[in-house]
């Protein structure tokens, strides 16, 4: 028996005999609430890795950058190996509505089963009850991003437990920023640079596949965005005394963002596939061996039909999107007033595939919007501005990253792969790029590194969105994951 083998087991002895207390662990950690933008609350969320890793014999580094959330840095060492690589996890969540909540987003609570299909709250499990893997536990960061950090700990206790050192020194990097974009990693990267050298970085974040099947990702899609507002009146005016006669900015917006996107989700932006490098050969391989899974997903979803003709999830997602993330004017439902809005305002991300540039593809935007015949500025117009222009649009841009491939043929996936198919126990998926978007450009910048996603919460884990949840045995294979990533030839 291999040493990864040796760890997979003692790894999934030490579950099974201590299954309630990771449960409880995991929510421990995720009542801890962790907004991005809430700089205490992630201070508060730092000390507590720190404390929970150095019962673990590792000691972790706090280096903060000012007005920046903290990021912790340490090593595990593997004293009869010269190697090394990196994993990397974030720590922050996404802001959470407790009104759209089964229950309070910061109060994690065990249901047993999806609770969206019957599954009942229940009590966290005392020591001596079995855990169904079926449970889901749901809280805001459960699955992204804190559950990698509790099946690390689980794991370096299983692999303690049974006396069995890591095959290659791991240097950590947990981070404070990520639900924001990351706007001071690159300055944390160089300034650790000497700390972080590695012949690989894996990330863990994201979800396994649709079908339950875990998979190893090797590229992320960048993100950026913008905000528009268009102006309408100087104040709100009665629809039925001024309706038919003053513009209305809502419908303006309308039009305007129904021009971007043509009914089959095409973008229609002039350019805005242009600088998109297309999959190469091996990666078309690998789109080929993906197991079917869009027609459950557009059943599983309500939706009779997706984009493109129905074209593959898997094939869309190396192209960059446009999507209206957000609208607002004036009121609906019981807010509803019988006026004509001042304003309307639109929030529009844009998913990058590899090649396309933040900032180039916002001018690309910009130019289709004035082409639309709209003043495009910066700021609020004065009066002047309002009078001598009828289509007016403030955008307001948000800052970007670029997406991220690495090849799939590169020389380590073959050991991360196997690691993954030793925890699964069946076929790993490879994936060329992830829906999602994660800041790996500034690895790849700064440290010049393959860089690989290996995600292990459930694909239905609502991360982002109310609800968020993540299934026990998603737990069980991160941990498990995780102590075949320590344990690699």
């Amino acid at each position: 028996m291999t040493t990864q083998q040796q760890a997979v087991t003692a790894t999934r002895d030490y579950r099974a005999a201590n299954a309630p207390a990771i449960v409880r662990s995991l929510a421990e950690l995720v009542a801890l609430p962790n907004v991005s933008r809430d700089l205490a609350a992630v201070r508060r969320n730092a000390t507590a890795l720190r404390d929970a890793f150095a019962g673990r014999g590792v000691t972790l580094d706090t280096v903060e950058i000012d007005g920046a959330a903290p990021v912790l840095t340490g090593r595990i060492p593997a004293p009869r190996s010269d190697r090394r690589i990196g994993i990397y996890v974030h720590y922050d969540g996404q802001p959470a509505d407790p009104t759209q909540w089964r229950s309070h987003p910061f109060e994690p609570t065990l249901y047993t089963a999806e609770a969206e299909l019957g599954g009942r709250p229940r009590p966290l499990p005392a020591d001596d009850e079995e855990v169904d893997p079926e449970w889901r536990l749901y809280a805001r960061a459960v699955a992204d991003d804190k559950a990698p950090l509790v099946a690390l700990l689980a794991a370096l206790d299983a692999l303690q437990l049974a006396g069995i050192e890591p095959t290659r020194e791991v240097v950590l990097l947990f981070e404070g920023e990520e639900e924001i974009g990351s706007p001071h990693l690159s300055a944390y990267l160089r300034q650790l640079r000497d700390r972080l050298e590695a012949e690989a970085w894996l990330i863990c974040d994201g979800p396994v596949h649709q079908t339950r099947r875990p998979q190893v990702i090797f590229g992320v899609r960048g993100l950026t965005g913008l905000e528009l507002t268009v102006y309408g009146p100087l104040h709100e005016l009665h629809s039925g005394h001024y309706g038919n006669w003053a513009p209305n900015p809502a419908q303006q917006l309308a039009r305007l963002l129904a021009s971007m996107k043509d009914d089959d989700g095409t973008v229609l932006v002039e350019g805005f596939y242009d600088s998109t490098v297309a999959a190469d050969q091996t990666e078309h391989a690998a789109l080929e061996q993906l197991p079917p899974v869009d027609e459950d997903l557009r059943e599983a979803l309500g939706l009779a039909a997706t984009e493109a003709g129905n074209a593959l999830l898997a094939e869309r997602l190396l192209l960059p999107s446009l999507n209206v993330r957000g609208l607002a004017a004036a009121g609906v439902g019981g807010a509803t007033r019988n006026v004509i809005p001042a304003t309307a305002r639109a929030s529009i991300d844009i998913r990058l595939a590899a090649g396309n540039h933040p900032q180039a593809m916002l001018e690309l935007v910009e130019d289709h919007i004035r082409r639309q015949g709209f003043l495009v500025i910066a700021d609020d117009p004065d009066v002047e501005t309002r009078r001598a222009h009828p289509r007016i649009v403030k955008i307001t841009r948000e800052a970007g990253y670029p997406a991220v491939r690495t090849p799939v043929d590169v020389p380590i996936a073959a050991d991360v792969l196997g690691a993954a198919e030793a925890a699964a126990g069946e076929a790993v998926i490879s994936l060329p790029t992830l829906g999602g978007s994660v800041p790996l450009h500034s690895f790849s910048e700064v440290l010049g590194v393959p860089l690989l996603v290996v995600p292990m919460a459930n694909h239905d884990n609502n991360q982002h969105a109310a609800n968020e949840n993540l299934r026990l045995a998603n737990l069980w294979y991160g941990i498990d994951l995780m102590a075949a990533l320590l344990t690699m030839p």
